[in-house]
């Protein structure tokens, strides 16, 4: 299991297919959101967490029995409120990400999905066409993770800093070149590729991050 509070996706490179059907064992089911990759036709299916504890536990064991563990790489599950530990239990033996919420990111703008404040259980319906901007503190949060990974290696790759910051590609890219840019972070050349390490003024911003 993989836990954070914020996992962000590029609006550019995926779609969402909202009550969407995945395989299982020959049966039709329907899962709250699919997350699908334009490009590869990478599909994440999405649950929301509801309600009382009992009913998320229902709600992730009845994902986990129609979800072939085989078929998807990754698999999401949306939460509000307490997480019971036999969730946490399922979410690791099943490889399940928890998060609280998933922001499409769009250039500067952002949609957000996350469990509604009423936890009356009922299919997700798709937001409205419209985008929100990207909450300051969201994005202070992720170049927070950046930085905190960078500054955990003499010198990191982009692959690592994308697993570990749950990061798409393009999107990753963009906040290191802005953070090269602004002298927080360096890059070197090596023969089996490029990594990246912190500056003393990263080092300095990301100590200012953390005692907010």
């Amino acid at each position: 299991m993989v836990k954070n509070s914020t996992i962000v996706f590029d609006s550019n490179e995926w779609e969402e297919v909202y009550n969407g059907i995945v395989s299982s064992r020959g049966d039709i089911y329907k899962v709250d959101l699919i997350l699908r990759s334009i490009k590869t036709g990478e599909e994440v299916p999405v649950v929301m967490l509801r309600g009382s504890s009992d009913s998320k536990i229902k709600k992730i064991k009845e994902f986990t029995e129609n979800v072939s563990r085989n078929q998807y790489t990754r698999k999401i599950a949306i939460y509000g409120g307490v997480i019971p530990p036999e969730l946490r239990e399922i979410s690791l033996k099943f490889n399940i990400t928890l998060c609280h919420k998933i922001i499409l990111n769009h250039t500067n703008m952002s949609k957000i999905i996350e469990v509604p404040a009423s936890q009356v259980e009922k299919p997700l319906q798709q937001p409205e066409n419209k985008y929100e901007k990207i909450q300051r503190r969201e994005k202070i949060f992720i170049i927070k993770e950046i930085l905190d990974t960078v500054n955990s290696s003499e010198g990191i790759n982009i692959t690592k800093i994308i697993y570990k910051c749950n990061l798409n590609y393009q999107y990753a890219i963009k906040l290191l070149e802005n953070l090269i840019q602004k002298g927080m972070v360096d890059v070197m050349e090596y023969k089996n590729g490029i990594k990246y390490t912190i500056t003393s003024e990263g080092k300095n911003y990301l100590n200012e991050l953390k005692s907010l």
